[in-house]
């Protein structure tokens, strides 16, 4: 009896300990990974103590803006910003719809940003999302019961894989921790469907939507793929159980779909209405951002794998875009998926064949579609040209978030059933060792060498010096770019500044600019800004503030200003000039225009061409823009030949482009003659539409006595 009950002790005490170990083990596992994880996409952030932002001041900082942007519009009773209207680009309105919103996402950073800059919480907001990737997926592979070390692994592999950190300056294809949530639920749905479950799934398609328009576009685009498969491949037990569901709750189905639905379209309201008006992407843009083969294999120049593949990417246009290559590791897994599929899928459960075998397919589904084979041949053209939204997604090689997804799943299903067959029976050791050795490789090739970054704190200083100037008494900013640097840098520079300062500007950076605008990566002139303002019906009263640097003097850009004594106006700070415009300014309209030659006799109705030179002396711009462009025109004034006294309005000559004050331009004008014959007196001058003849506010303008004869 006493050696019974030593040994039932020593069991249960083995037992308990076992299970005290596990209880350890298992969260240091998934932390260990995912910290490993952490550190190969956010190194150069964490070995500097935050100090270094990743990527570049581009895209990082737009970003962070469009978080910040929600932020205030929390807290601050005042913020000059809309929801849909930061106020950069102003005062144009609807711009955020012009780039992510990351409105699924934000709550996250407001977290953060209660406490500490918003460089910082964004930058702890890039980590924390990345974090949730990684849970959600591990949520997923614990459904199927796969094995802690390979949900791990396959974590790691879908939120910080090298094609996720090649685009980490794209931070708005961070937050894909809906995705697996999505999936789950609309998984549990096909099998046993229940107005909650459609509910759920609905609901977390539209949060991932909602936290990054490529992100949610890519995932419904696949979801009709992936169900359409899997009713396809289902037993007819599940095809009838579904069927069966459908009508019985249709009506609820049909009501849930459409209240999704109709959330959904007021949510991409804002995009609509911006695609209306900016119009789609020309096909033979997206087409240079469709996959080839060889993106599929590209890397990025620190990836361990660039000393072989680093040729791949050479032909590809605009490779940043291209590198979709996650490892040796993605290949084997598509082999190990191929080989339990095809020819062991005895090893698989019911459930999770039929779960890998959809997944792989819908992942070469996706493949197929999206490739571009040589002389431009696509599927994706008809793709372009019929599913809603996809005429505006330009980067349609970042089809591999949502395809690797895909592809993930089936790999760790089919690898994990694989060692939980009988041929690793007895074979622990053997087991581990194979485990061991795929997310070694796996993980270690995931490591890119110099990832890009920026030092944040000399960005910060110069936002918080214009910031300052722009709280001096300014309505509305403009900040002269130095062309020395990257045009978006001042472009971002003077947002953030004008949303510290709570200030809005007309500067602006988003994938495209109003129409109107001009170029993004071109300095305005002053009188650029004025006609910009001008442009809206919107009454803009007060100081604007245009600011330059002190090595460049807006008079050598835009001496027209002189006469002003902007300088007596002028603040100075340690590096920029402050100029104070009042506003509204008055207009004043000026031309000066030179005729070369001209004829004396014309005949009716036979227009003629005059070459002339046209100078704007005004101090607004001459804009062939908008409503209300300016023109060169002409007046008929004299008697015609029944005595009767007349006053001609002539047609338009447009400008050939938009003229500065102090700037010139030739041009022929097109003159066509009265209709009756007689004696007449040919004014030429120039009209703003809707606003007023030059020649009618005491312009000079040039007179010609012309004849006008008939054409006998």
């Amino acid at each position: 009896m006493n050696k019974k009950l030593f040994l039932t002790k020593t069991i249960n005490y083995l037992s308990n300990n076992n299970k005290n170990i596990k209880i350890v083990y298992i969260p240091a596992l998934y932390t260990i990974v995912c910290l490993l994880g952490i550190f190969i996409a956010f190194y150069p952030t964490i070995l500097s103590r935050f100090a270094l932002m990743q990527s570049d001041p581009g895209d990082t900082r737009l970003n962070n803006y469009f978080l910040e942007h929600s932020f205030q519009l929390l807290i601050n009773k005042e913020y000059v910003g809309d929801l849909w209207s930061p106020a950069f680009f102003y005062p144009y309105e609807n711009v955020l719809a012009f780039s992510e919103n990351l409105f699924g996402s934000a709550p996250i950073y407001w977290l953060f940003r209660l406490f500490v800059s918003a460089d910082l919480a964004f930058q702890i907001w890039m980590i924390a999302v990345s974090i949730l990737g990684f849970a959600s997926f591990v949520f997923l592979m614990r459904r199927y019961q796969v094995s802690h070390l390979l949900s791990a692994f396959g974590a790691l592999l879908f939120a910080f894989s090298m094609p996720r950190i090649n685009q980490i300056g794209h931070q708005q294809l961070l937050p894909q921790f809906f995705t697996p949530l999505a999936f789950f639920i609309g998984w549990e749905f096909f099998l046993q469907p229940t107005r909650k479950k459609i509910t759920l799934f609905l609901l977390l398609t539209y949060l991932q939507v909602l936290a990054g328009i490529y992100l949610g576009w890519f995932l419904l685009f696949s979801l009709p793929i992936f169900f359409a498969i899997a009713y396809k491949l289902a037993p007819p037990s599940i095809r009838s159980n579904l069927l069966s569901y459908c009508r019985v709750d249709y009506k609820a189905i049909i009501t849930i779909t459409l209240v999704w639905a109709a959330t959904m379209f007021l949510t991409l309201l804002p995009y609509l209405e911006a695609k209306s008006v900016l119009g789609k992407r020309p096909y033979s843009e997206v087409d240079t951002m469709l996959p080839r083969i060889s993106s599929w294999f590209a890397v990025d120049s620190g990836s361990l794998w660039a000393p072989l593949l680093s040729s791949v990417s050479k032909s590809l246009p605009m490779p940043v875009e291209h590198r979709m290559f996650a490892g040796v590791i993605i290949l084997f897994l598509i082999g190990v998926s191929v080989y339990t599929l095809f020819n062991s899928q005895n090893i698989l459960t019911l459930e999770r064949a039929l779960v890998a075998k959809v997944c792989f397919f819908v992942f070469i589904t996706l493949f197929i579609l999206s490739l571009r084979l040589p002389f431009g041949i696509s599927l994706w053209r008809i793709i372009y040209e019929v599913v809603p939204g996809a005429s505006v997604i330009r980067a349609v090689t970042r089809i591999w978030l949502i395809a690797y997804f895909y592809l993930l799943i089936a790999g760790i299903l089919c690898f994990d059933s694989l060692l939980q067959s009988t041929v690793f029976i007895n074979r622990s050791i053997l087991k581990l060792v194979i485990v061991s050795i795929c997310c070694l490789i796996g993980i270690s090739e995931q490591f890119i060498f110099n990832l890009p970054n920026y030092e944040k704190a000399p960005l910060l200083k110069e936002t918080t010096e214009i910031s300052s100037l722009m709280k001096q008494g300014c309505s509305v900013a403009y900040l002269s770019l130095n062309l020395e640097k990257p045009f978006f840098t001042d472009q971002l520079t003077a947002m953030w500044a004008g949303i510290e300062a709570n200030i809005p500007v007309v500067n602006g950076y988003s994938s495209a600019p109003p129409p109107n605008y001009g170029d993004m990566g071109e300095p305005l002139k002053i009188s650029q800004v004025l006609n910009w303002l001008s442009f809206f019906s919107k009454d803009i009263s007060g100081n604007l503030c245009v600011i330059s640097q002190k090595s460049k003097s807006l008079e050598k850009k835009d001496n027209f200003f002189a006469p002003l004594a902007l300088q007596k106006n002028a603040i100075l700070s340690s590096n920029f000039i402050f100029y104070a415009i009042k506003l509204p300014i008055e207009k004043i309209f000026r031309q000066e225009i030179t005729l070369f030659e001209y004829p004396k006799i014309m005949r009716i109705n036979l227009p003629v061409k005059i070459p002339i030179v046209v100078k704007n002396t005004s101090n607004f711009l001459w804009s062939i823009k908008g409503d209300k462009p300016t023109n060169l025109s002409y007046k008929w004034i004299g008697i015609d030949s029944q005595g009767k006294l007349t006053n001609i309005e002539g047609n338009r000559t447009q400008l050939p482009f938009d003229i500065a004050p102090g700037e010139s331009a030739a041009i022929n004008a097109v003159i066509k003659p009265p209709a009756l014959p007689g004696k007449y007196t040919l004014i030429l001058t120039m009209v703003q539409e809707t606003v007023a003849w030059f020649s009618d506010k005491q312009s000079p303008y040039p007179k010609i006595d012309v004849t006008v004869t008939s054409n006998s």
